[in-house]
């Protein structure tokens, strides 16, 4: 951004239907705990920022309204005194109002679905201070400008389920552009091929498919630092609960995916970030276990990264997946598990977030949410891992091998301190900060998980973790604070879910505190998916949290310490 902004007299227009308060002067929908603090929101869901810029998509510009269900960040700095943070909107492929991209002849295409925002926050008043969409162009998987939507998965007209994210900034672990990492979180007995993952360039706007990365429910991938200037590396994870991929009759189980890929400067943006004819491989111990059956509780298994095929056999693309391959001729998701399988990969519940720790870029922090009907122990009846578990995974980039640790396991935990781990962030202070995402209603003996009569009686929130296991809770939604900013009078919103302790999850986190010269761990930027606030014009007829418009409510906040 080339304007200075740093005036909080200069801050963008805020407006909804008529004269709708600004955000400061909106409750947050989470408190902080244990020394904590939230701020007024920095954006609810509902208002219009005016006078936008369209930064990334000039066909933005003028009015923007970005719609609900807030997820994945990043953040960098746009210049002196502005912070560019990404948004993604976890909607479905044919949820939210109709955006339109760039089709690289001169034109445009309309999408509905999941899409990217940007937000540009002033360092000084911590306002935003422009706001648009994020994609310009988007690439498919043969590196071809899309000029219509049938790049997409058969009968899809947008984007599916942009989940969690992950920014990697240019000149770190050997990429050469910042890059905004994005997946879609499709697969399983919803999707027959899975979801792609995506690679945004941040600098311009463009969206790249990246198919070497492999077909899955794409919670979100992190950068492993391998200690060649040559290559890159990243740990993906899928987040898809176990079912029958290969058709005998048994439920598989998701394995941790790694992917290796050799840089190419003459490669245009994918090559030279080595996003181009990489290597896909799967996580396997070395001593046979292949389910939280075999490790639980606590301790540590030895492993390595077992390769598969990730190649393209365009003679069996098909649109329908049913060759175990994509339109493309990429390996489906339902094909990369049974080659896990055969190669005896452990199988998680349901890997969710993944995260580098800033101080060893060769330390990898993975949630698993947890499933109740997974790895049944056959004498207490439970599943082993249905309150979730947080692992570290210790790479060594030499031999290719890893060491995965257990951090926290919910189902050992009497005191049920973190319950369905989702989004994850390893924040500079050294903690890693899980927001939970009810993901399980009891166990199969009965055990509630949330709500009157679980040990752990929160509401959904945010824990702080050690490695050494001692877990906090920091941030705690709040539940009575109901708001439509698409409304005259947001308060008027209704909470169809309210009584359903956990009905609404915390699901993004990052640390800036870096970006606004505050110490390490000490600030965060969360979302909020307030998922009760929709179907809104049953009760108010000029709101636009439908499924066709905004979705639902929520917000983006500051957490601060």
């Amino acid at each position: 951004m080339n304007l200075v902004l740093a005036s909080p007299a200069l801050a963008l227009a805020v407006s909804a239907a008529a004269a709708l308060p600004a955000s400061a002067q909106l409750s947050p929908m989470a408190q902080g705990q244990g020394g904590y603090s939230v701020s007024a929101p920095l954006f609810t869901v509902g208002q219009t920022f005016t006078g936008t810029r369209g930064a990334l998509n000039p066909l933005t510009a003028g009015d923007y309204t970005p719609p609900g269900v807030l997820d994945g960040l990043g953040a960098f700095a746009l210049d002196a005194n502005t912070v560019r943070v990404l948004a993604n909107h976890e909607l479905g492929a044919g949820a939210g109002y109709p955006y339109l991209v760039n089709d690289g002849q001169g034109g445009s295409f309309s999408l509905t679905g999941a899409r990217v925002s940007y937000f540009d926050v002033d360092r000084t008043s911590r306002q935003i201070v422009d706001a648009g969409l994020a994609i310009n162009k988007i690439y498919d998987a043969t590196g071809a400008v899309a000029t219509d939507n049938s790049f997409l998965t058969a009968g899809f007209t947008g984007l599916s389920r942009l989940c969690s994210a992950q920014l990697v900034p240019a000149g770190s672990y050997g990429l050469v552009d910042t890059i905004f990492f994005t997946g879609e979180e499709d697969g399983g007995n919803f999707n027959p091929i899975g979801g792609a993952e995506w690679a945004l360039d941040v600098a311009t706007g463009d969206l790249w498919q990246v198919p070497f990365m492999g077909r899955g429910a794409w919670e979100n991938i992190t950068p492993v630092a391998i200690g060649n200037p040559n290559l890159v590396a990243f740990i993906l994870a899928d987040d898809t609960s176990p079912f029958d991929a290969d058709g005998d009759g048994i439920d598989e189980a998701a394995p941790l995916f790694a992917y290796v890929g050799v840089k190419n400067p003459a490669g245009g943006f994918l090559g030279r970030n080595g996003l181009k004819n990489g290597q896909l491989f799967v996580w396997v111990s070395s001593t046979g276990e292949t389910s939280p059956l075999e490790f639980k509780g606590s301790g540590f298994l030895n492993g390595g990264f077992v390769p598969i095929n990730n190649k393209p056999i365009p003679a069996l693309a098909s649109e329908d997946g049913s060759t175990g391959f994509d339109e493309y001729g990429f390996p489906t998701q339902r094909n990369l598990w049974i080659q896990a399988e055969q190669v005896g990969a452990f199988g998680f519940s349901r890997p969710e977030d993944v995260a580098t720790n800033p101080a060893d870029g060769t330390q990898i922090a993975l949630a698993s949410t947890g499933v109740d009907t997974y790895a049944v122990d056959p004498d207490t009846g439970d599943g082993v891992d249905t309150f979730g578990t947080v692992y570290v995974l210790d790479v060594n980039p030499t031999d290719g091998t890893g060491t995965l640790i257990i951090v926290y396991d919910g189902d050992a935990d009497p005191k049920r301190t973190l319950r369905s781990p989702d989004n994850l962030d390893w924040a500079d202070d050294g903690f890693i900060y899980a927001q939970e995402d009810k993901a399980e209603t009891d166990t199969l003996n009965g055990e509630l998980l949330f709500g009157p009569g679980a040990v752990n009686t929160n509401e959904a929130g945010i824990v702080r973790l050690s490695t050494g296991s001692i877990a906090r809770r920091v941030a705690n939604i709040d539940r009575n604070v109901v708001l439509d900013a698409s409304l005259v009078d947001p308060i008027q919103a209704v909470d169809v879910d309210a009584g359903s302790v956990g009905a609404w999850e915390s699901s993004g986190i990052l640390d800036v505190s870096s970006l606004f010269g505050e110490q390490p761990g000490h600030l965060f930027l969360i979302d909020i998916q307030a998922h009760g606030i929709d179907d809104q014009d049953q009760f108010n007829a000029g709101s636009r949290l439908t499924d066709n418009d905004l979705v639902e409510g929520g917000q983006l906040l500051f957490l601060e310490r």
